[in-house]
């Protein structure tokens, strides 16, 4: 049974609880009871994952996508940036309305750590679209590497305090290399940050408008129209 006195709260009682509920199919209960059990104990990881399971399995998308970005936060302050990271993109899969961006600015603050532990973003392209993957990166001005391995092609996209200033795919180099990544839906994807800018080998007054010139020249390629290449 949850306890409302401070001094005999059972937090793992409280999971314990809730799965009862579920169980019985009283899930708006067993909510309730867990909601109550977090303000009791807002940083117990065990009662904030419960519930987000237990929003997951009721189809309350929209809330288990706030419940992942509470917990990002709280992963990101104990330091479990693994953690952080697949709570940002499941937050992001559950709701693609949500905006992690803020979050993904705390992670970046991993300076402190060795060079070994720069991976900041990683996952699937399956879970989070390409496109998104770099907006995230555009906002937070990151410089690093983003490594994609795919069906479409293998290679890795270049950023200067979130800005595309190179590509890389195979024995392709520069706009090329980046037109073959932009065709990614599949496979996965690592963001490496770093201390040390790149050469720039595109030019793009800004991400989108390089995006979409490299976009709408694709689409005329596969209606079989000739244009010259703006690059």
């Amino acid at each position: 049974m949850v306890r409302n006195s401070s001094s005999d709260f059972d937090p793992e009682s409280a999971i314990i609880d809730a799965e009862l509920l579920v169980k019985y199919r009283m899930v708006n209960r067993a909510i309730e009871a867990l909601e109550r059990a977090i303000d009791s104990a807002p940083r117990h990881f065990g009662l904030r994952e419960k519930l987000r399971e237990v929003l997951i399995d009721a189809g309350r998308r929209d809330q288990a996508a706030q419940r992942c970005l509470e917990l990002a936060s709280l992963y990101i302050q104990s330091g479990e940036m693994e953690k952080a990271n697949e709570r940002l993109l499941e937050a992001k899969r559950l709701d693609p309305r949500v905006s992690v961006t803020g979050q993904l600015r705390d992670v970046r603050r991993t300076d402190a750590l060795p060079p070994s532990s720069q991976r900041i973003l990683s996952g699937t392209l399956a879970d989070v679209n390409l496109f998104d993957i770099m907006q995230i990166v555009e906002n937070s001005r990151l410089t690093g590497a983003l490594m994609i391995s795919s069906t479409a092609a293998n290679g890795e996209i270049y950023f200067n305090e979130g800005q595309i200033v190179g590509a890389s795919a195979g024995p392709q180099a520069g706009a090329q290399s980046l037109a073959l990544l932009l065709e990614a839906v599949d496979g996965t994807f690592e963001f490496d940050k770093s201390t040390v800018s790149y050469e720039r080998t595109i030019q793009a007054t800004s991400n989108t408008a390089l995006i979409l010139d490299m976009l709408r020249a694709k689409d005329e390629r596969d209606h079989g129209m000739s244009v010259l290449d703006p690059f």
